[in-house]
């Protein structure tokens, strides 16, 4: 018994003792100054930037203006923000640096309604923005298309980890470089930022197509006016019985009742591809069906694995199209963002067809085969179908 109480009373004393040696240890350290944090120094950060300034030069940009700005944390976060006057066909670089006890943590471009308090994240998200490194500079690049004003917005982050930290002040240091979308080669050649898929779009389809006519192979005759392959249904080329029926065939897949897969019917007054088809279909459709009852419109998707659709663009003759070796040159009508077309022929389930960013061009020689050319059920962007006669 004496034992065991012995034992305890060490027990508790050195609990007890433990107890005072942390309090103690926590007093003295509480009552000693702070470590001294190593401040991000002018000329270091300098340096940096200058890598960055060859990016921007190598594109053909050249300094606009230069300058520094006094940044002050605010909950952790400092903001830069700086308008741009952009012109029509227009790119632009924003370069940020940071020195003193601050490092760049983010820099945007962003439309000008956007809040510039910051940077943006919804509704409406950066044209183009650079994010995340722990580094000390941080560069995005933009492209107007037409003449906008634009502002640019970088955030800072603290060196010191606690937010309540004195060591808080630093200074931005920012350079912005624009040159001639001609010379840069649009948002294709931008080497920095991320580009955001809805100030892609904002730029509308004429860029797209302007960046597809260097893929026009040479010696190209075109075979008749661009078609836009839109999600209002499958076009076909020619629009007659044979390409409906080949369309009809592979939307029903296994599937024993019928189908009425959906056909793009705004085919243009005039086109030359759009004879021999009856404005309800009533004729063809019979004819697929063989008799029996038309089912209500069913999309234009095919099945090419299970659960796993694509979307019906063209149904194309090949044989019909007016020439011995034909091009079928895809434009995905938003530029800068890649384009993803397979074409299916016979019973396969499909050949990825290689892109040349938002371009996909398939040769055909000798033309003949009645073909299928597919994109993601998940692409909703509307595409233009050039076609031409070349010679392989």
């Amino acid at each position: 018994m004496k034992t065991t109480l012995r034992v305890l009373g060490l027990s508790i004393s050195f609990v007890v003792a433990l107890f005072v040696f942390l309090f103690v240890a926590y007093g003295m350290r509480a009552r000693l100054p702070p470590l001294p944090l190593r401040a991000i120094g002018r000329a270091e950060a300098l340096s940096a930037f200058e890598g960055e300034r060859q990016l921007a030069t190598q594109l053909g940009m050249t300094l606009a203006e230069e300058g520094e700005a006094p940044v002050t944390l605010v909950d952790g976060v400092g903001v830069w923000r700086r308008p741009i006057a952009l012109g029509a066909r227009e790119c632009v670089a924003v370069i940020v640096t940071a020195y003193g006890y601050q490092s760049p943590r983010a820099v945007a471009v962003q439309d000008l309604a956007a809040d510039s308090s910051r940077i943006t994240t919804y509704p409406v998200a950066p044209l183009s923005v650079h994010r995340g490194s722990e580094g000390l500079v941080a560069q995005t690049q933009w492209c107007n298309w037409d003449a906008q004003p634009r502002v640019a917005v970088a955030e800072t982050r603290g060196t010191d980890p606690l937010v309540n930290s004195p060591f808080h002040e630093g200074v931005l240091h920012y350079a912005v470089y624009r040159a001639p979308w001609g010379r840069v080669g649009g948002p294709l050649a931008l080497t920095r930022g991320e580009l955001s898929a809805s100030g892609l779009a904002s730029l509308g389809p004429e860029p797209a197509v302007l960046a597809a006519q260097s893929q026009v192979p040479p010696g190209a005759r075109s075979l008749g006016a661009a078609i836009e392959l839109t999600m209002a249904g499958a076009r076909l080329l020619p629009a007659n019985a044979t390409t409906y029926q080949r369309l009809y065939d592979a939307v029903r897949g296994d599937l024993d009742a019928g189908v009425n897969p959906r056909v793009d019917p705004f085919v243009p007054p005039g086109d030359r591809w759009g004879l021999g088809l009856p404005v309800n279909f009533r004729q063809v459709t019979e004819t697929a069906l063989r008799g029996a009852r038309q089912p209500p419109l069913h999309d234009a998707v095919i099945e090419v694995a299970e659960n796993r659709f694509r979307r019906v663009l063209l149904v194309a003759d090949l044989g019909r199209l007016g020439a011995s070796c034909a091009t079928l040159m895809f434009t995905r009508l938003v530029v800068a963002q890649g384009a993803s077309l397979m074409r299916h022929q016979g019973a396969e389930r499909g050949v990825a067809i290689p892109a040349q960013g938002n371009v996909v061009i398939d040769r055909q020689c000798p033309a003949g085969a009645v073909v299928i050319y597919t994109a993601s059920d998940s692409d909703q962007e509307t595409y233009r179908l050039d076609v031409y006669a070349t010679t392989n």
